[in-house]
């Protein structure tokens, strides 16, 4: 008997002092063609017009799909994402950044299609789409990590999560996000992932992240070294070996590990 019941998409925004791109971002959702949606909003204490412009989201759209209004305090980004994620009930979860927005309106339409189609599917990622000065770059890392997303994430964090969607339970059961401030929120959560669950890689895009001088990881340069600088706190967290690979237990991690104690302690001499 087929199953008919259309998937439920749990978007996830979260707000702080957004106004400036927050409506595009609310707009770019309220015109998806796919409409088995539930908005969650987390916002965290702003006091620009953020929550006059969610407000007036929430009026014109209330009736067409279930939107949820929640505040937490202001305790990063990895914080904010997990406590919203914590009241999402959809079989899909993505999160859609106050100042990020979908491309196209039939964005979900088509992430669901794929979903639909590989019911075992747990996640997918497709291209990274940037938008800086009003001009759109699309940087295809999908045909890097269609090679080995094994040895493509043990060098770097590749996959953009603002193209990325989950299946709901699997975020928490792997971890969640990363709450810390000296690491990269999400990158701890695909490499968890990426040990038992390959993601379906599509050579599309779905989302625009916008980059400006708010930008938490791209709004200059050195916010731009802090964020690589997380990455390899990461890695190095994680027991990630650039091209080596995850696993710990590899004959050449165990030994280049040995190698570098053995040269700590002499120089310590």
């Amino acid at each position: 008997m087929q199953n008919n019941k259309k998937l439920t998409i749990s978007v996830i925004t979260c707000t702080n002092n957004s106004a400036k791109y927050l409506r595009k971002a609310l707009e770019s959702i309220e015109n998806q063609t796919y409409t088995a949606i539930e908005h969650i909003i987390n916002d965290s204490n702003s006091t620009d017009a953020s929550l006059e412009i969610i407000q007036e989201y929430i009026d014109r759209n209330k009736d067409r799909y279930t939107i949820k209004f929640i505040q937490s305090e202001p305790k990063g980004v990895g914080n904010a994402l997990n406590v919203a994620t914590r009241e999402a009930t959809g079989e899909i979860v993505h999160y859609l950044h106050s100042d990020d927005y979908y491309l196209n309106n039939d964005s979900l339409e088509k992430v669901v299609a794929s979903f639909t189609e590989n019911p075992n599917l747990v996640w997918l990622t497709g291209n990274f789409l940037i938008e800086f000065a009003g001009r759109k770059l699309v940087i295809p890392q999908t045909h890097l990590l269609r090679m080995n997303p094994e040895t493509a994430l043990s060098v770097m964090n590749f996959i953009s999560h603002e193209n990325t969607f989950m299946k709901r339970d699997f975020v928490q059961r792997y971890g969640g996000f990363n709450e810390s401030k000296n690491e990269v929120v999400e990158y701890s959560l695909w490499l968890n992932l990426l040990k038992d669950h390959r993601p379906l890689i599509i050579d599309d895009v779905y989302t625009v992240f916008i980059i400006h001088k708010g930008s938490t990881s791209t709004g200059s340069f050195l916010k731009f070294y802090r964020a690589v600088m997380r990455a390899f706190r990461t890695q190095r967290k994680e027991k990630v070996f650039p091209l080596i690979g995850y696993y710990a237990d590899k004959s050449v991690y165990l030994w280049t590990k040995s190698i570098l104690k053995k040269a700590t302690k002499f120089t310590m001499i």
